[in-house]
This record gives C-alpha cells, sequence and structure tokens, in this order.
C-alpha cells in the first residue's frame, strides 16, 4: 500500500504530516488522504513527496499501482541496477584487491553512477509525461 509507505517513511524520517504536506505543495489532509485512505496523488505531487522523503523507491511503488505499463518499461533498468550495487558492495568488501581490480572497480562504480543519473533523467520524463496526460 502507498499510503503506508509514505507513513512509514515520514514517520522513520520524524515528519510531521504538515512538514511532508509543505515540502509536496499540497494540504495536509491531502496527505492524510494518501497515507489513511488509498489516494493515489497526480504524479508531479507523488515526486515531491518522494524527494521530500528522500526516496525513490516510493514514486517507483506509486508507477508500479497507478501506471502498470510504465512500470513493466523501468523495472529492467530497476534490477539491472540492484544488481550492480550488490556486485559494488560485494567487490568492495574484499580485504585483498590487486591495483588492476581496483581500476575495475572505479569503471564500475563510475558506470554504475552514469546509469543511475540516466535511470534519473527517464523517471523525470516520464513523470512530465504523466502529468502532462494528466492535465490534458
Amino acid at each position: 500500500n502507498l499510503g503506508t509507505a509514505i507513513r512509514k517513511k515520514r514517520e522513520e524520517l520524524r515528519f510531521k504530516v504538515y512538514e511532508l504536506a509543505d515540502a509536496a505543495g499540497v494540504d495536509p489532509v491531502y496527505i492524510t488522504r494518501i497515507e489513511k485512505h488509498g489516494k493515489l496523488p497526480s504524479p508531479l505531487i507523488m515526486e515531491k513527496i518522494s524527494k521530500a522523503l528522500s526516496d525513490e523507491d516510493l514514486f517507483k511503488l506509486y508507477l508500479k499501482l497507478k501506471y502498470p505499463m510504465v512500470y513493466d518499461r523501468i523495472k529492467p533498468v530497476d534490477a539491472f541496477l540492484d544488481v550492480e550495487i550488490e556486485k559494488i558492495m560485494e567487490e568492495t568488501g574484499k580485504k585483498n584487491i590487486s591495483p588492476e581490480e581496483a581500476k575495475k572497480l572505479e569503471w564500475r562504480i563510475a558506470r554504475f553512477e552514469t546509469l543511475t543519473k540516466k535511470a534519473k533523467i527517464k523517471l523525470q520524463k516520464i513523470t512530465k509525461n504523466l502529468q502532462e496526460i494528466k492535465n490534458t
């Protein structure tokens, strides 16, 4: 449930409802309707909520619920990034790595940063497109 996930993250960060509402530019009652009554916000408001809570996974959950076809398009990229994170974490956890392995790891981290930036740009474009569709 999106509302529950938002509330958990908000409480984890010790945000009050009115603080999140202020950051998203909406009335606190609207946040309560999302958290307690399952209201799905517009893409633009959801993007603001995700940014205020510093949690892109909330936006992905939103897409999965409200726009499953869009989510299906980004899911493979998301899964790939998760695998890359695991590989990088595994390699950085090694005690003894050669200079060659260190160089490969630096390359993998730089590549991951680039892929993450590209994925973020795509999400922003999707949000903009969804908002335009909603406004028509």
